[in-house]
């Protein structure tokens, strides 16, 4: 036992203090520690190096530390900038994008220390650089939710006032469509046609300030979940909407098969589908009759899925990103404000459910939307 201490003492004793730092150095991997020659070459290189900046030791040795820079900055002259403050102030600290030997980039701590021997003789710089990018993601998408959290703010701030503001001078404009009718008496038939397109004007505005009043209700209001029965609701939604199926036409169908209940706010899937519905007749092809297919199943995941299929005008590809912009509209033609989806999507949000949409222009469009309703069967 005595000799194999002995043994151990012997190496410690034969090991130098530059074998003691090397393996030091060498064991630390969360970080590149490595000395550059006094004009700023590659001198020494740790496995942590290795780990973070993809370069073999006998690759990078020798080589100007400049190739860890972008083309931006190494043009700028600041890899010497950096090692002249160091000299200059005794030390240099920075925190800028890297490229690693595959070019990525990522983004780095770096503290570059001048080393001195005895006789105040620059023998080179000691580098040590840490990988941040992880913490600087996590800043970004701080500062993005942060930025996110205004632009809602702004906006409820807006939709409040909006909501409230223009209710006045609309049932003036209303009184004075009146006045102006009784001022005309037998003449107005002469205007009959502007009349009724002011008419119709002011009844948009009314839809769009009752559809911004359903947003602050939405935000104010927390809606108790019940069982709903889909069916029952569907029905309900088709006489509200009778005048608009009995001019269009449509043929709605619904299977239900996959699930007759869902334990939800009432009033907010009466609006999530009344929109979905309404949408569909509205959006129709002119050139065929609508067809608005609703459907209930369950995913692979245990959600309970509610579908939404139409066969009207659809939207391109890369526009359907913006169906759930407040006042966003894709075909002028068609009276409406714009807010429908927007609420949905809002709705879906605030209970912590989802809806996907697929859309082809000329064949139509689906909406699927997802409620996690845990494993609870209704």
């Amino acid at each position: 036992m005595n000799s194999e201490q002995d043994k151990i003492s012997s190496v410690h004793r034969d090991l130098s203090t530059e074998d003691h730092y090397r393996l030091l150095v060498d064991s630390i991997t969360d970080y590149a520690i490595f000395m550059l020659d006094p004009a700023g070459n590659v001198a020494t290189w740790n496995e942590g190096a290795r780990k973070m900046k993809g370069y073999g030791a006998h690759e990078i040795i020798g080589k100007y530390f400049g190739e860890f820079y972008t083309a931006e900055a190494r043009q700028q002259g600041y890899p010497a900038y950096e090692l002249k403050q160091a000299r200059t102030v005794g030390r240099f600290e920075d925190e800028g994008w890297r490229l690693r030997k595959d070019k990525t980039i990522f983004w780095a701590n770096v503290v570059i220390t001048p080393i001195y021997n005895a006789d105040n003789v620059l023998l080179g710089f000691a580098k040590i650089t840490r990988d941040l990018t992880e913490r600087r993601r996590n800043e970004e998408l701080m500062q993005k939710n942060k930025e996110l959290v205004r632009i809602n703010n702004d906006l409820d701030s807006f939709v409040y006032t909006a909501s409230h503001d223009l209710k006045s001078p609309i049932t003036n404009l209303e009184g004075l469509l009146i006045a102006l009718k009784e001022d005309l008496g037998p003449d107005e038939e002469k205007h009959k046609e502007i009349m009724s397109r002011m008419g119709d004007s002011i009844t948009n505005l009314k839809k769009v300030v009752a559809d911004l009043a359903e947003v602050i209700k939405l935000q104010q209001q927390e809606e108790m979940p019940e069982i709903v029965n889909i069916p029952e609701l569907l029905v309900e939604i088709r006489e509200n909407l009778h005048g608009m199926i009995q001019a269009s036409k449509a043929d709605i169908e619904a299977d239900f098969s996959g699930f007759e209940s869902l334990k939800y706010a009432r009033k907010n899937l009466r609006s999530i589908v009344y929109n979905l519905v309404s949408n569909a007749i509205k959006y129709a092809d002119p050139s065929r009759t609508p067809k608005i297919s609703i459907k209930t199943s369950l995913s692979a995941a245990g959600e309970h899925v509610l579908s939404v299929a139409d066969n009207g005008l659809g939207v391109e590809s890369n526009q359907i990103s913006k169906m759930y912009t407040m006042f966003k509209r894709f075909h002028d033609h068609v009276e409406g404000s714009g807010i429908g989806l927007y609420l949905v999507r809002k709705i879906l949000d605030n209970s912590g459910d989802r809806i996907a949409v697929e859309s082809q222009v000329g064949k139509g469009s689906v909406f699927t939307i997802y409620f996690n309703q845990g494993d609870t069967p209704y």
